[in-house]
């Protein structure tokens, strides 16, 4: 199957979109009427399965290369760190401007820590001394930043596993769909030990190599494309209600049936009509944007103002705000100067 174009850069800003509006609602307080659909598709597992998708197909890219490995790894550091170091800048100002540092005893080595963490691989890290600033995470979504950094590094061995039979990899895959139900119903992320399997790649691994597989094995997608996708809708609304009444999960604990319907419905949206992101976007992409600036925000909106209906549009008319100049300003230049830089490797 050829599939040049797809959609993944408006279905990615549908799961930033999601992500952000569910936090901003929880957060601020403030009720929507159509958030039930919205939660039909948690943003931070379809994010899993795209980059899985995305991301195999990057490093393949990357063997007509000299080096494979700088080739692939120049690239995704490109993407995500300038964004990732000036959101934690402006994330510091916040909290700065919001005269919370004046309440706090800071200690040298603590704020040097976290900031470490934050922009390196540790952005899981959350200090003591900000636990009285907003919901006491200062960007609490970006645990998955670091989840996906610990793909990023198995991308080799995945990309060695897809080259062998099915069998083999259907295995590996059912694994660690184990691992991820254990990890949802069994992890109370009560002591360190704890809470750190849940930030590591495990739990999540399935979806990120079921996105390897569709794009290794594109033949795949015209199976799930022949499915009528009214039915796949309608199935998801049955699944989630019934797993909502049976407390099966859903959002990142989401269950591995419900997932496959997701997944399927990703693919479809993904590959008809795959000129409309293009159409619509115009290669302009604000969801990674939207995803690490929407917590920072809220926080400083929680802290000043407290919860209420107008901080919750202010939050997300600040955010899509922030994000357009974080891509217009910081990604996109980077990402020009991917390419340019690599062109050579």
């Amino acid at each position: 199957m050829q599939n040049t174009k797809n959609n993944f850069d408006l279905l990615r800003l549908f799961a930033a979109f999601q992500v952000a509006f569910s936090h901003s609602s929880a957060h601020l307080e403030h009720s929507v009427p159509f958030l039930w659909f919205l939660s039909l598709f948690p943003g931070v597992p379809i994010f899993f399965f795209l980059s899985g998708y995305l991301i195999y197909g990057s490093y393949q890219s990357s063997s007509n290369s000299r080096n494979q490995t700088l080739n692939f790894y120049s690239k995704r550091f490109l993407r995500l760190f300038p964004g990732l170091w000036v959101c934690l800048l402006f994330s510091c100002f916040l909290v700065w401007i919001s005269g919370y540092l004046s309440n706090v005893a800071l200690n040298q080595k603590d704020v040097f820590l976290w900031f470490t963490a934050q922009s390196t691989f540790f952005q899981f890290y959350n200090p003591e001394f900000l636990r009285g600033f907003g919901v006491g995470a200062l960007n609490g979504a970006l645990w998955t930043i670091a989840v996906e950094l610990q793909f990023y590094l198995l991308v080799p061995i995945v990309f060695k596993l897809m080259q062998q039979n099915k069998f083999v990899i259907f295995s590996i895959i059912f694994l660690f769909i184990i691992f991820n139900v254990l990890n949802s119903y069994f992890n109370s992320k009560e002591h360190i030990l704890l809470k750190l399997i849940n930030v590591s790649f495990a739990p999540w691994f399935y979806m990120f190599l079921i996105g390897a597989f569709f794009a290794k094995f594109k033949e795949y997608l015209s199976l799930v494309l022949r499915i009528n996708i009214l039915v796949l809708f309608i199935s998801i609304i049955i699944i989630y209600f019934t797993s909502d009444y049976l407390n099966l999960g859903w959002g990142n604990k989401i269950n591995p049936f419900g997932y496959a319907l997701i997944i399927a419905i990703i693919i479809h949206l993904a590959f008809t009509y795959p000129s409309l992101s293009d159409r619509i976007l115009r290669k302009n992409d604000i969801s990674y944007g939207i995803y690490i600036y929407h917590m920072p925000i809220v926080n400083y909106i929680l802290y000043i103002y407290g919860p209420g209906v107008n901080q919750f549009f202010v939050a997300i008319i600040g955010t899509l705000a922030i994000a357009s100049f974080s891509w217009f300003l910081i990604e996109r230049p980077s990402l020009r100067l991917k390419k340019n830089a690599l062109r050579k490797n």
